[in-house]
């Protein structure tokens, strides 16, 4: 199963780190290089393993011991040594010796450079394999020749089973070092020069066309008993070689795609904080890094979604960010709302008496009273002053029966600030106005700084009737347009008409009480 973790980015990572806080735990550390050598091993496993039977089935055991000996020479001391120094650096980097911008292209090249190193000691070790009986070199036993077509298309065959296979085995293995490296650094590859339809290209030509290759050496060289004996050879050589190189294959090749899959998957879930290793430096391992960035992004969005949110009504800032022609701006709305100001009583002396720190608690611990019960009946909070707080219902959020939510918020906002407990041992009180009539929801400013409001005289009245509370000496008063709408559903005392500053006419205003 592939592991899809939380990315942690680590740009600036330090010789230093690596031997503190982020250090790699010995054992995984050691871990991780021994399976390198293991993986470049694999191809002496298969000499080895590929003389026994030959020995085997020509009935000389005694000459195995030496044809082993040869392997070790070139593919133990030989290839292991050029492997030893091929991945010192990227063993350095482990180490925390040198840092990682020194191995990243060597850790991309790996697969391809490992291939080109097994080509370069098992091409003569083949060669030797195939030559030796012609050249009389027999460690004491007795050969059958080969014939020279059936000769070369073996050395073909054989040598180029051990480079794919050593190819796709490293590619598996810098898959795991990378999740590794990613794990415990959080480092990735960056560079992208490999492409994935050569790996898969080469997968399927040789698969497709080694079995046939050999066969067809074996009908172009012999006949009769011979052929039926050496095609009974290859083609049980072929099956169990294709059985190998296909797993190797299909853990090259698909557990980065599994790795993707689910890391889609999480995203989909509504998991942002997933980040994905890459592990190869084709184009899987380029939709991988893609794949970290749009999470990113995504992060980032949804960050300032939640952040914008404190400071405008989340539906509000939804729609902002989801209609980017309008650069930052709500359409412009003309509707009929109920606007609700509240102000709380006594605050100028209020500030005169306590630091401006114990106000600043006072303040939170009363918005953070008030502003959840706006919202839970369906209110925008739209604008906060110092104490002064101005929320409508119906714009911008379409609300059925704003006018009762309004009061009905009005309510439970004066019975919320009884019980609650403010710093300094204060008692809060809050006076609410509440007026219904039509306004326009507009953003307003520049091209740097923009605010939606509302506007319009519902709102100018609104506000005005918020302060008449201190004339009738009430903390809730609503204007009769509220009561028009409301009916007969609260309980209400009607104050008469009065003159509100700034409108045209007088307002017939009504105490709501807040002990119904």
């Amino acid at each position: 199963m592939s592991q899809v973790v939380p990315f942690r980015r680590d740009p600036l990572y330090t010789i230093d780190m690596v031997a503190s806080s982020r250090a790699v735990p010995a054992l995984s550390a050691n871990n991780i290089v021994a399976r390198y050598y293991l993986a470049m091993g694999v191809p002496f496993a298969i000499d080895v393993a590929t003389s026994a039977v030959y020995v085997a089935i020509n009935g000389q055991p005694l000459a195995l011991p030496p044809m082993a000996a040869v392997s070790a020479l070139f593919l133990v001391l030989g290839l292991g040594s050029a492997a030893w120094l091929l991945f010192r650096p990227v063993h350095r980097y482990i180490d925390g010796e040198i840092p990682y911008s020194a191995v990243e292209r060597r850790l991309a090249n790996l697969p391809r450079s490992c291939a080109a190193l097994v080509a370069l000691f098992d091409a003569p070790l083949m060669a030797f394999h195939m030559l030796s009986a012609r050249a009389g070199i027999t460690f004491g036993a007795t050969f059958e020749i080969q014939a020279w077509t059936d000769t070369i298309t073996s050395f073909v065959v054989e040598t180029s089973f051990n480079v794919v296979l050593t190819y796709f085995i490293v590619s598996t293995y810098l898959d795991r070092l990378c999740e590794f490296l990613f794990e415990t650094r959080g480092v990735n590859i960056t560079t992208f020069r490999g492409t994935f339809r050569r790996k898969v290209g080469v997968a399927i030509l040789f698969v497709s066309f080694a079995a046939m290759t050999l066969l067809a050496g074996d009908i172009a060289s012999y006949s009769g008993n011979r052929l039926l004996r050496e095609a009974a050879v290859d083609v049980s050589a072929s099956v169990m070689g294709v059985i190998i190189i296909y797993y190797w294959i299909s853990q090259a090749l698909t557990r980065p795609i599994t790795r993707l899959d689910d890391g889609m998957r999480h995203i989909a879930e509504g998991d942002l904080a997933v980040r994905l290793p890459v592990t190869s430096d084709d184009e899987i391992g380029r939709a991988t890094s893609g794949f970290n960035l749009m999470a990113e992004g995504l992060t980032e969005r949804q960050y300032l979604r939640d952040v914008f949110g404190k400071y405008v009504n989340e539906r509000v800032a939804s729609e902002i960010l989801a209609d980017q022609e309008r650069h930052g701006r709500v359409a412009d709305t003309l509707a009929e709302a109920t606007l609700m100001f509240t102000d709380i009583e006594g605050f100028t002396a209020l500030s005169e008496m306590l630091s401006p720190h114990e106000v600043a608690r006072i303040l939170n611990t009363y918005y953070a009273t008030v502003v959840p019960v706006i919202q839970h009946r369906g209110g925008v909070v739209n604008n906060c002053i110092g104490d002064g707080l101005f929320a409508s219902f119906n714009l911008p959020l379409p609300q059925e029966d704003h006018a009762a939510a309004a009061i009905q918020a009005a309510l439970e906002v004066q019975r919320a600030l009884a019980t609650v407990a403010f710093p300094a041992n204060m008692r809060i009180r809050t006076r609410i106005g509440i007026n219904t009539g039509p306004v326009i929801g507009v953003t307003i400013g520049t091209a740097d700084w923009l605010s939606y409001t509302l506007l319009g005289d519902a709102v100018n009245i609104a506000s005005r009737v918020e302060q008449l509370n201190k004339h009738f000496h009430t903390s809730i008063l609503v204007t009769e347009n509220t009561i028009r709408a409301v009916g007969n559903r609260f309980a209400y005392t009607c104050l008469g008409e009065t003159d509100v500053r700034g409108h045209r006419g007088n307002v017939i205003v009504y105490s709501i009480d807040p002990q119904a």
